[in-house]
């Protein structure tokens, strides 16, 4: 199953409202490359775009495409639960 994940999702300037979905805790800890490296260490393929959050088409971003075999939710709590 191909997932889509922004870098917006864990960005601690946004909010929930403008796309943020990870706690605000687990949001400060974040990069991009923190990123790459929890999807490696879970031995998950991803492929990384320049691409804009639709809800903030004004803020550069990252879009991971992620193939992984979970629910988008489960997969980012999983990734909250690293960056925590």
């Amino acid at each position: 199953m191909t997932l889509t994940l922004y870098s917006q999702y864990f960005n601690p300037k946004s909010s929930r409202r403008l796309g943020r979905r990870v706690s605000l805790e687990a949001a400060r800890n974040f990069t991009d490359g923190k990123l790459e490296e929890i999807l490696k260490s879970m031995n998950i393929r991803y492929e990384v775009r320049d691409a804009r959050y639709p809800r903030v088409p004004w803020e550069k971003s990252k879009m991971f495409i992620v193939e992984a075999n979970v629910k988008k939710s489960t997969l980012l709590s999983l990734i909250e639960r690293k960056l925590s």
